[in-house]
């Protein structure tokens, strides 16, 4: 069993390949009780394993002129409504 979960508690890739293995509702009964606790094994089981999780990128931020172009729109918005109010009131 100790091949099948590293240092953490968490799957190895050979706990994982046992568990897919496995038909449905006959994984070891002690990979399947930290799969059904542990957030990171079962995101990992759900993307195929370390290498579908390695290929994972980190998202980009917006570019700045987007986040410009939102804060002058705001802006205009606010100087309007400023506007329309001082036109109401007298």
């Amino acid at each position: 069993m100790s091949a099948l979960v590293d240092g953490r508690g968490c799957l190895t890739d050979a706990g994982h390949a046992a568990v897919r293995s496995a038909p449905a509702g006959q994984a070891p009964p002690e990979l399947a009780a930290h799969l059904a606790a542990c957030a990171r094994c079962q995101e990992r089981l759900l993307a195929g394993g370390r290498a579908a999780l390695a290929m994972r990128t980190k998202k980009e931020p917006p570019p700045r002129w987007r986040l410009l172009a939102v804060m002058a729109a705001a802006a205009l918005l606010v100087l309007a409504t400023l506007v329309t109010l001082r036109r109401f009131a007298g």
